[in-house]
């Protein structure tokens, strides 16, 4: 898989392109700006920008979307069917998506947002604003953490420990590193 970064100016949230090697479609995953960066990486790398994954509905992971869809006129996919007024699909927990020929399975991660939701893909993960590099979302009561923890647990730290997390702010991570030191597991 290809994998690029890119870390915007809105709130230093995370934008991460995954694409297929083989047929050259990508998703973007999370947009919280027309980054000036992206169309010339497609263009480099010759990608189709095929869909864009939302992890949750907030202004700086949605904040460039309807820009990015209007340039594109790819398909949207989220834990909701409208986003500031750019229509998604409503994907939830077990859903595919394809990234060119790579398998993706959509996971629930209720608790930062009620309809927060990320991405697995063979050897990462997507977890948006639920699990952070050293943290957690945050939540606005008891009963959401127990609820973002308990998804994490049962949907992120059963995969792979080398399995790679990519996050909706900050550095990326393993499974092994957030399961065994991240303070709100340990």
């Amino acid at each position: 898989m290809i994998l690029a970064h890119f870390m915007t100016e809105v709130h230093e949230a995370n934008m991460f392109v995954v694409a297929c090697p083989v047929t050259r479609k990508a998703l973007l995953v999370d947009a919280a700006t027309v980054d000036p960066r992206l169309a010339p990486f497609l263009e480099r790398h010759h990608l189709e920008l095929d869909g864009v994954f939302i992890t949750h509905d907030h202004y700086d992971h949605i904040g460039g979307l309807a820009s990015i869809v209007k340039q594109y006129a790819c398909p949207v996919y989220a834990g909701k069917g409208s986003l500031s007024g750019t229509p998604a699909r409503v994907v939830g927990q077990g859903d595919t998506l394809t990234v060119g020929e790579a398998m993706g399975r959509v996971i629930a991660l209720p608790g930062h947002t009620p309809t927060s939701i990320g991405l697995v893909l063979p050897g990462m993960v997507f977890t948006g604003d639920a699990l952070f590099a050293g943290s957690i979302g945050g939540t606005t009561s008891d009963h959401e953490k127990n609820c973002e923890v308990e998804h994490i647990r049962k949907n992120i730290f059963t995969l792979p420990d080398d399995t790679g997390i990519h996050t909706g702010h900050g550095p990326s991570s393993t499974v092994y590193i957030e399961k065994n030191f991240n303070p709100f597991f340990v």
